[in-house]
């Protein structure tokens, strides 16, 4: 999903893209993917590719990108244009100016956006699996459907101490980029 937003964030961007039309549509691509909830596409992956986690992935992935993208672009467009304007005066490309004079100054944000974003996936992948799409969301299914409250008691405990991991990881690595 990250390598999705940050690809469509810069034509997305109505500072950086090359053309307006360009703009719009990378637009509407990001509402079309933030707009579709994650279990719809999940269902519309279990029916492409089978049962499994593999469409849990690729739901998760569509709509992470359209989320991060609109989140990415949002930031790209308050950059300051000092150092894209010294980088085209000196005979550089779009993609020099994307490289090194906006990416340096965004970064810290973005990673901060991803790794939030990864926390809200997690918590995510446990709904996916309800439908089909594999995990452990299929596994608390299964012991809430067979009424084995010790077991579902277990995996709710895994995936509230998962959570509470990954925020703490997360937290150290904002500061550390920050």
């Amino acid at each position: 999903g990250t390598a999705g937003g940050f690809v469509m964030c810069f034509p997305a961007s109505r500072n950086l893209a090359p053309s307006g039309w360009i703009y719009q549509v990378f637009r509407r691509a990001m509402e079309f993917c933030r707009a579709v909830p994650e279990v719809i596409f999940a269902i519309l992956f279990v029916w492409a590719v089978g049962v499994g986690p593999l469409a849990g992935i690729i739901a998760i992935a569509i709509h992470s990108s359209g989320a991060l993208g609109k989140l990415f672009s949002e930031v790209n467009e308050n950059v300051d244009h000092k150092p894209m304007d010294g980088i085209r005066s000196a005979g550089g490309t779009w993609f020099d100016e994307i490289r090194f004079g906006v990416v340096p100054q965004v970064l810290p944000l973005w990673s901060s956006f991803t790794l939030y974003r990864f926390e809200t996936n997690v918590r995510s992948a446990r709904v996916l699996g309800i439908v089909g799409a594999g995990g452990i969301g299929q596994l608390l299914w299964e012991y809430i459907r067979s009424f084995n409250y010790a077991e579902t008691a277990a995996v709710l405990i895994v995936i509230i101490l998962t959570v509470s991991i990954l925020d703490v990881f997360s937290a150290r690595l904002r500061k550390m980029f920050i």
